[in-house]
């Protein structure tokens, strides 16, 4: 048995690792120099779910609605959690299980709730429960007994990945190893036990991995003097490359079960320098922004980010707080330190994205800007002209096109001064015209919300190798990965795809103007919903991987 199309995706991975470390990972090196190869272009800026959403559909976010784990809610300052029954149009594997075809998706993120396809859906790590995978993570539900009975389920991270305490490296490097072993186990009894048209798994492993252990990689990371002083250092250090050699093993032996092996990523990742950047101080020393100064608003949110329990306690707290709780502790720990009836501007200061809201007049509730195309322009200049020690923080900055769909509407393209990226924290955290500054040794080993020591790049990876696939570099973005796969499967490319069929024929040649691809959309067919499958099952997972 076997896959005719198999899709591994490897969360985070670059080629900055993967090229000096060629011959100790030869199976995606010889995808890359055997295949066709791109350094993908990740969505911008480089979110986890927008851009896996991306791959899976052939669209941006602006396009399929998965603008990042939360949005905006129209016509007020609330935020929402977003799962795939918010996405607008259908994924590849939708499309090819709507003409009959036989496809999997194990752990992909955007796929919870899953769908109801012919073949095969676990859910990924947004997915509701905090440590692991359960029967509402699968469809049809009855595939999950067998396989928790003989793999032990599904696990995604079984710790906690905000305070970094004694023992916490070694700890997760085993965790790690544990797991890619448990998901390849997994996929190769699938692809034995019958032929896939396309399978699809991804790997995390590799996304935590360098959020955490790239200060101890990197020996030029300004981090890496806080690396050496771990006591467990000598038994952790090499922990990243054990990671992608132990992926690079899982790769060469589940690619001997397909016709066409792709390697993806979302996005790439780099180092983080020791310099903490407060960009809501910093427009309120621009006179953008107001803080409602000693309000409890300020003093709760700034409780709930600096809140650090383990897994199994967020798990207990969530579950027992009213949903509607929920929502409102999540936008206070984002907004709740802000006057929005004397704010022009304000960023919701999350680390894996720099972007910036505006308070539009007649579209917010308190809105105070009535000429957006020239407070884009003022604002755009004051943001160009920050520095820090002389060197420029924002290097540029774009009009985010999902802004109608409750994403920010600024993204601030950050400097990398010497190729390590600025961390972004909290601004309730510091006093009045604290607009950046150093990090001590002890913050620098980071954490997340606490600004990780590896930190998101634009550009992933892409490798596709068989029948149809050249070898040589191409120039690609994450939306053009479904439509080059359902052409490279020999199937139609919907029209409403925006991304390039990147080899195998013409492009125009390929595409359908009605065909089943648009006729799916909006109609994504999922199974009944559980009580866990409502905002709070969200809210749970990503608290404790520590991103809320």
């Amino acid at each position: 048995m076997s896959a005719r199309a198999l899709l591994i995706g490897l969360d985070g991975a670059t080629w900055d690792v993967i090229e000096p470390l060629r011959e100790a990972l030869p199976n995606l090196w010889r995808l890359r120099s055997e295949g066709t190869w791109a350094r993908l272009n990740s969505t911008t800026p480089p979110m986890t779910l927008p851009a896996w959403s991306s791959i899976l559909t052939g669209c941006r976010p602006e396009t399929h609605g998965i603008v990042d784990f939360v949005r905006r809610e129209h016509g007020s300052y609330s935020l929402s959690f977003l799962n795939a029954e918010h996405r607008r149009v259908p994924t590849v594997h939708r499309i090819l299980s709507g003409a009959g075809h036989r496809v999997a998706s194990v752990a992909v993120p955007t796929t919870f709730p899953p769908e109801s396809l012919n073949g095969l859906v676990i859910a990924g790590f947004d997915s509701p429960v905090a440590t692991a995978a359960s029967r509402g993570h699968c469809a049809p539900e009855s595939e999950w007994g067998p396989i928790r009975a003989r793999f032990g389920g599904l696990r995604f991270a079984d710790f906690q990945e905000g305070k970094l305490g004694a023992g916490w490296h070694r700890h997760a490097r085993a965790s790690l190893l544990r797991e890619i072993g448990r998901k390849e186990a997994l996929c190769m009894h699938l692809l034995e036990r019958e032929d896939w048209e396309l399978f699809m798994v991804v790997f995390g492993e590799s996304d935590t991995v360098g959020h955490h252990f790239w200060m101890l990689h990197d020996a030029a990371s300004p981090r890496y003097a806080a690396a050496l002083s771990l006591a467990d250092y000598p038994l952790v250090r090499d922990t990243l490359v054990r990671v992608y050699s132990r992926l690079d093993g899982v790769v060469g032996r589940l690619q001997e079960r397909a016709t066409i092996t792709g390697i993806v990523s979302d996005h790439g990742f780099g180092g983080a320098n020791d310099m903490a950047l407060y960009v809501n101080r910093f427009l309120e020393a621009e006179g953008w922004l107001r803080f409602a100064s000693g309000s409890r608003e300020s003093r709760l949110g700034d409780t709930l980010r600096r809140r650090a329990l383990s897994v199994r306690g967020v798990e207990h707290v969530v579950r027992r707080a009213p949903s509607a709780w929920l929502g409102r502790a999540e936008t206070l720990t984002r907004y709740g330190a802000i006057d929005f009836h004397s704010t022009r501007a304000w960023s919701d200061e999350m680390n894996y994205a720099a972007t910036v809201h505006l308070n539009v007049k007649g579209r917010d509730p308190n809105g105070t800007i009535e000429n957006v195309p020239l407070a884009v322009e003022a604002l755009s200049a004051a943001l160009r002209s920050w520095t820090v020690e002389g060197s420029h923080v924002v290097a540029d900055v774009v009009v985010n096109p999902a802004a109608r769909h409750g994403a920010a509407d600024l993204t601030l393209q950050l400097a990398t001064p010497g190729g390590y990226s600025y961390t972004l924290l909290p601004s309730v955290r510091v006093p009045a015209g604290t607009t950046w500054r150093r990090l001590d040794r002890a913050e620098q080993i980071g954490g997340k919300g606490l600004g990780t020591n590896g930190a998101h790049r634009q550009q992933g990876i892409m490798a596709f190798r068989g029948p149809g696939f050249p070898s040589g570099e191409v120039v690609a973005g994450v939306e053009d990965v479904a439509p080059t796969l359902l052409a490279a499967l020999g199937h139609a490319v919907p029209a409403h795809m925006e991304g390039r069929v990147l080899t195998g024929g013409a492009d125009g040649a390929l595409r359908t103007a009605d065909g089943a691809g648009q006729s799916t959309i909006g109609r994504v067919a999922h199974p009944q919903r559980s009580a866990l499958a409502d905002g709070r099952a969200l809210e749970r997972r990503l608290q404790s991987l520590g991103y809320l």
